[in-house]
């Protein structure tokens, strides 16, 4: 079961995702967003303006250097932002998607409906026994084919999503591949299969570790630590209610499906936090689907960058 990034499960994975992937993070502090101390807004210190602190010299870093611990360098307010956009993610998923998939239908059913012409038997109408056995083995090349361009495309949003965020002001480098996409997820894709989707909790995590493990920033890897077994109550809990919802409950399972993806995962040992707001992401959700209906899916690119985007400002 491949993943677009963004979806975690249902709908378009951060790659995916849970690509993207499919594909969370580190909100604000109990009790809220972050906002000013006890007392009020952030004034001067007691005595007057901002010096430099005793003993001279100008504003250097916290005691101990770098960041602080589990957090970063902020960039347009947030630790982690994305600066992609619909126009852009358009054309990856014309060019990467949509025309290459249009080309396999438009060949791969040509060539049956051509053979199945050629051999039918002029009485019968029905095709030879050669032709019904050709039109078969390209059948299964027409959809060896289409899953061929999935893997490919979903591969391509991973490295559109990655390459257009920041974590504490670094840019991510994608460095996974379509080959090692196929190589790491094959044997959990078809034990998902086996299990009529019971194994897609270990699937989804796997899913997470390798992409995540393809992620430069700035020389750092990322590293996602969660678990199917982890993992797995929160899916079944939340794919039943969706079912029995009709899908009003997917902002909550979406936001529990972030948070278990960004409270298991590292940046060099610093931990990340998901801010859940599932009444902020109703919203967007329901505006982003019926748009995509309203255009016949011509709005999913936005759709998802619109999603990516909201996901970003969530992290901290």
């Amino acid at each position: 079961m491949m993943q677009i990034p963004g979806t975690n499960g249902h709908g378009p994975m951060h790659a995916a995702g849970y690509p993207p992937g499919g594909g969370g993070g580190f909100g604000a502090p109990p009790g809220g967003g972050y906002g000013a101390p006890p007392g009020g807004g952030f004034g001067a210190p007691p005595g007057g303006g901002y010096g430099a602190p005793p003993g001279g010299g100008g504003f250097g870093p916290p005691p101990g250097g770098g960041f602080p611990p589990g957090g970063g360098m902020m960039m347009g307010g947030g630790r982690v932002n994305y600066t992609g956009g619909g126009g852009p993610l358009f054309a990856v998923y014309l060019m990467a998607i949509m025309l290459p998939m249009f080309g396999v239908y438009i060949v791969g059913a040509g060539s049956i409906f051509g053979i199945m012409m050629a051999t039918r038997d002029a009485t019968t109408g029905q095709p030879s026994t050669a032709g019904t056995a050709l039109m078969v083995l390209l059948g299964i090349a027409f959809y060896a084919a289409i899953i061929g361009v999935a893997i490919v495309g979903a591969n391509k949003l991973l490295k559109y999503y990655w390459e257009n965020m920041t974590i504490e002001g670094k840019r991510c480098t994608y460095h996974g591949t379509a080959g090692g996409l196929v190589s790491a997820m094959l044997v959990p894709a078809l034990l998902t299969a086996c299990t009529m989707g019971i194994y897609t909790p270990w699937y989804m995590c796997k899913l997470k570790s390798w992409v995540y493990s393809q992620v430069d920033v700035s020389g750092e890897r990322l590293q996602f630590n969660g678990d199917g077994g982890g993992l797995l109550g929160i899916w079944l809990l939340g794919s039943i209610l969706c079912s029995i919802t009709c899908f009003i409950y997917f902002p909550w399972h979406h936001n529990n499906l972030l948070e278990y993806e960004w409270n298991n995962t590292t940046l060099s040992g610093r931990p990340f936090r998901f801010q859940k707001d599932p009444g902020g992401f109703f919203g967007m959700w329901l505006l982003n689907t019926v748009l995509v209906l309203c255009t016949s899916g011509f709005y999913t690119p936005w759709a998802m960058s619109n999603a990516w985007d909201w996901e970003a400002k969530h992290i901290g």
